[in-house]
């Protein structure tokens, strides 16, 4: 089989936009047509909110939702209750530290990695704030993957929750879970890992990462719709956590004064289901599927390595992270301190219709330090070829030529 895979014709922007690198996927995904015909069919056929109502028409909106989450949890290879459907990292995360019992646990403190993107960060500094509790930022060493001995000095006895992503967002480094698990449940603290830039476009697994929570924004590496994020959760956690977040669905039984929470996984997805993303990521994960069986992650790494050494041949580049040529995510500005503006790239990039994140990338305290104004970062996904990649160089090195 060959290594790579030429599937821009699944995707229908590239039929208005033939040209288009697209190189933006750590941000949001492009969707396939599969999972944008079973969407529109989803509002064009059914559109009925999930579990709320007996009519026919529910019926069929609830009967599909189970059947992605089955369809998931076969693709998570984990079980089925294990697996939610969320709003957003950030109402998932905000739910998680609401529904602790901080004062029978006896803990106070939150551990967050310097890596974590905003929707988690941000979610938990906003929850310490109403939960009165403590905050300790564990810093990235000089290739941006987390200070192991400093989350050792960090994690004791009274934190509650330890939050480190799997790959960070920028740079692309991988951070050692499975490490930073042990330490975590040493001292009887919850891991809670994004695994957004890992989960679709390599072979990770949310259940082996060793994480109790772990996750992902489905419009990222699962190419589903916008507006859709998994929560995957350990046994544990599922049997006995009490979400902060509650409402419509996740409650059994409303009293006067008083409430009855539904079992997992029902007591993670309050309020209305996002059924049409939904219906999309189904479609999306049978797509994967295919690829899957059609060699994606030789794929995946052919272009990641592809990318790193086209990069890395330019002097003129200032590159962050370690540089792992399985990394589907590169951060690097042109020049140094007095380079060019990552924004001014970025526009001139897209003159040539080849599109890059520029900036901070939502991940201001792991950003900053390495350049003040932000970087620019380059993510693939399995629609990139390196012809994509060979015209970025090649763009590069004009703005280096002519610009710089």
């Amino acid at each position: 089989m060959t290594a790579t895979l030429e599937v821009k014709s699944d995707f229908s922007i590239f039929e208005t936009e033939p040209q288009l690198a697209y190189f933006d996927s750590a941000s949001t995904c492009l969707v396939p047509k599969v999972a944008v015909n079973a969407t529109t069919e989803f509002l064009e056929r059914t559109v009925a909110s999930a579990r709320r109502g007996a009519h026919h028409l529910t019926v069929k909106a609830s009967s599909m939702v189970e059947h992605v989450r089955n369809s998931l949890a076969d693709y998570f290879q984990t079980d089925r209750p294990q697996v939610s459907f969320q709003k957003s990292i950030p109402s998932a995360v905000a739910s998680l530290a609401y529904g602790l019992d901080w004062r029978a646990s006896k803990r106070k403190k939150l551990v967050i990695a310097q890596s974590e993107e905003h929707s988690v960060m941000v979610a938990l500094l906003r929850a310490a704030q109403v939960l009165e509790l403590e905050v300790q930022l564990v810093p990235v060493n000089q290739e941006g993957v987390l200070d192991l001995t400093a989350l050792e000095e960090a994690v004791d006895d009274k934190t509650g929750i330890v939050a480190a992503n799997h790959v960070a967002i920028g740079i692309g480094t991988r951070n050692p879970i499975g490490k930073i698990a042990e330490i975590s449940h040493d001292e009887g603290a919850l891991l809670l890992t994004d695994a957004t830039q890992s989960v679709g476009v390599s072979e990770v697994i949310p259940a082996n990462l060793g994480a109790d929570i772990v996750l992902c924004s489905a419009n990222v590496g699962l190419l589903a719709p916008p507006g859709l994020a998994i929560q995957w959760t350990s046994d544990s956690i599922g049997e006995t956590h009490r979400p902060g977040i509650l409402g419509g669905s996740a409650v059994a039984d409303v009293m006067h004064g008083s409430f009855e929470v539904a079992l997992h996984p029902d007591k993670f997805e309050s309020g209305i289901l996002n059924v049409p993303a939904i219906a999309g990521l189904g479609a999306s994960l049978e797509y994967l599927r295919s690829l899957q069986s059609q060699n994606l992650i030789k794929h995946m790494n052919h272009i990641s390595h592809h990318l790193a050494n086209r990069l890395s041949e330019m002097e003129t580049l200032t590159l962050y992270g370690n540089l792992d040529s399985t990394n589907t995510i590169l951060g690097f500005n042109v020049g140094a301190e007095d380079g060019m503006n990552c924004h001014e790239v970025a526009l001139f990039l897209d003159d040539q219709n080849i599109a890059v994140r520029s900036g901070l990338v939502c991940a201001h305290p792991l950003v900053k330090p390495l350049s003040e104004e932000g970087l620019i970062q380059v993510s693939l996904h399995v629609y990139n070829s390196t012809e994509d990649i060979d015209r970025l160089a090649d763009s590069l090195q004009t703005i280096i030529r002519d610009l710089l």
